[in-house]
């Protein structure tokens, strides 16, 4: 695990913990307008519930990491970009530009994804 920068995120029940170290590579929107962030897989560490974690195929081509207790999706991931996708973005990682490489942009996009430029 990295000494910098981390945030937490726990499923409705609190089963499942994921943690999330560094900055990601930057923001988007998801297929229906939400704001997402877009962190390298690598970053994403569990910190508890692996019994209770799942990933399961998305209708949208990427794996839904979600807990089985509660069925609340944290995550997508998609291993051909290596990126994981999570929900919302953070005020406090604005400062971060586009660290995505041209192919990575280019397998979000044919998912669905929308990535924002960079500032």
């Amino acid at each position: 695990m990295s000494n910098g920068p981390y945030g937490q995120l726990a499923c409705g029940c609190g089963a499942v913990t994921l943690l999330v170290c560094g900055a990601p590579l930057g923001h988007g929107r998801d297929a229906e307008g939400e704001p997402v962030s877009l962190w390298p897989q690598e970053a994403i560490q569990l910190g508890q519930g692996a019994d209770e974690l799942e990933v399961v195929p998305d209708a949208s081509g990427v794996d839904a990491w979600q807990c089985w207790r509660c069925g609340e999706r944290l995550l997508h991931a998609d291993d051909e970009a290596g990126v994981a996708v999570l929900a919302g973005s953070s005020e406090d990682d604005d400062e971060a530009g586009v660290a995505l490489t041209a192919a990575q942009q280019r397998r979000l996009a044919a998912l669905g994804y929308r990535v924002d430029a960079g500032p």
